[in-house]
């Protein structure tokens, strides 16, 4: 009898040493993979990004496990890119970097291609017209683009308002902090400002000692960034900022058909989230900034909205095709339906 007891013990045991170690594998992940992104821990983007990595898990019953990285802990967007380029990152919620290839300028900064949030969702949007165009140029930088997450519509922020803000052939007699890349540096010398290409890490020391007097680059979130510098924001809609949710294309391709549905449609759904809220961030932001701050805000007519696009892609558009080509410029003009100046 006490054999058998102890029988009975040692199998036991013995199974009990198996359970744990078939325990212990089934939760070690097959892949652990990083994700980038570089605004602020808790800011909308932030969460959509952990949001995404949680579908993901639980969907792959915890097979992908994605950690994420935001503050721009692994780099900015320009370097991420490039990790994510070469595959030293797995995942990044970013922008392409057009250095690497003129014609992403169309994924990025391209002004006036749309001028509010409704038009940019008909654009960029998985069933907008530059949806699919976006995604093979960025496949020629070994990436896998899987949806958009809409950071809202551009615009400046200044020290003070300038008498024909509105007006973009009149000179405006101010220094802006353009982005580094030359769409930019044409479009606000087109709207009649003297562009100066300064790095993002670079802007809030140039506008606090008089090397720029405001800044351009992003949506009323970033005009947040420089509460304490800047006084008056006008709404260009000058370019919609558009980040994607992207993946190493060489991953991508090793994944089954069914993981790839999963991150497909994980992505696609973060990013309705965001399409769903951008409009009430940029209104949130605007009116931080108005009522904590005492900012001026400055919302254009859409006239006034009208001219300023019109002007720009008389001026600047032709310019634009130099940097990404006659043949893309060409799917532009006849997708986009505007004719040529």
């Amino acid at each position: 009898m006490k054999r058998c007891f102890w029988v009975v013990c040692l199998l036991m045991s013995v199974l009990a040493v198996l359970l744990a170690g078939v325990a212990a594998s089934a939760a070690e992940p097959e892949h652990k993979w990083r994700m980038a992104q570089v605004h602020p821990v808790d800011s909308d983007y932030d969460l959509r990004a952990k949001e995404f990595a949680a579908k993901v898990e639980e969907r792959t019953n915890g097979r992908i496990h994605i950690d994420v990285f935001s503050g721009g802990v692994l780099g900015d967007w320009t370097e991420t890119f490039e990790m994510l380029s070469r595959g030293s990152l797995e995942v990044n919620m970013a922008q392409a970097n057009s250095n690497f290839d003129p014609k992403l300028n169309l994924a990025y900064y391209f002004p006036y291609l749309v001028k509010d949030i409704d038009e940019a969702r008909k654009v960029y949007g998985k069933d907008g017209w530059a949806y699919k165009i976006i995604q093979d140029l960025w496949e020629a930088h070994n990436v896998k683009a899987l949806a958009v997450i809409p950071l809202g519509m551009s615009g400046v922020s200044l020290k003070s308002k300038p008498a024909d803000y509105a007006n973009p052939e009149a000179k405006k007699q101010m220094k802006v902090r353009v982005m580094p890349i030359k769409p930019c540096e044409i479009t606000y010398e087109g709207m009649g400002y003297i562009s100066t290409p300064i790095p993002y890490a670079e802007a809030y020391s140039a506008i606090q000692t008089g090397i720029a007097d405001g800044q351009m680059g992003g949506p009323p979130f970033q005009a947040w960034q420089f509460k304490d510098v800047n006084k008056v924001w006008i709404q260009y809609n000058d370019f919609f900022e558009s980040w994607w949710v992207a993946v190493n294309l060489d991953l991508w391709k090793k994944l089954s058909p069914e993981d790839q549905e999963i991150l497909q449609t994980a992505a696609l759904e973060v990013s309705d989230v965001q399409w769903k809220r951008v409009t009430e961030e940029d209104e949130k932001y605007r009116q931080m900034l108005k009522s904590e701050y005492d900012w001026e805000i400055v919302i254009l007519t859409p006239k006034e909205l009208e001219t300023m696009a019109s002007h720009v892609r008389k001026v600047v558009w032709p310019q634009m095709e130099e940097l990404i080509g006659k043949e893309l410029m060409d799917r532009v003009y006849n997708e986009s339906g505007i004719p040529r100046p």
